[in-house]
């Protein structure tokens, strides 16, 4: 059984879903539940992952059920506009000679 490196917050989830299934009465809520058990399950493997239950890379698939390639792609765009600040950054101040 995994670590419990995030609390085993899937079991949360899933008692998340079983209220949300006890009280449904649109097909919103369904589809929101049927979404929340994929986020229980990429929370699971995750953890799993992070507890080294499973090998880095097994986690993957659940989580790109839920994430699309365009948010990855946005939050890979983000990090590297941040990398790039920090390295212009530091290349001025090297320029500069403010490094120590």
């Amino acid at each position: 059984m995994g670590g419990g490196n995030l609390n085993h917050a899937y079991f949360r989830v899933n008692d998340i879903v079983d209220d949300i299934k006890r009280q449904m009465t649109t097909p919103l809520h369904r589809a929101f539940a049927e979404h929340l058990l994929k986020v229980s399950k990429a929370l699971h493997d995750l953890e799993w992952m992070f507890s080294g239950d499973t090998k880095p890379g097994d986690e993957v698939e659940s989580i790109r059920a839920i994430v699309s390639p365009q948010e990855e792609l946005a939050h890979t765009i983000e990090r590297a506009n941040i990398v790039l600040a920090e390295l212009k950054d530091c290349l001025e101040r090297v320029e500069h000679g403010k490094v120590n």
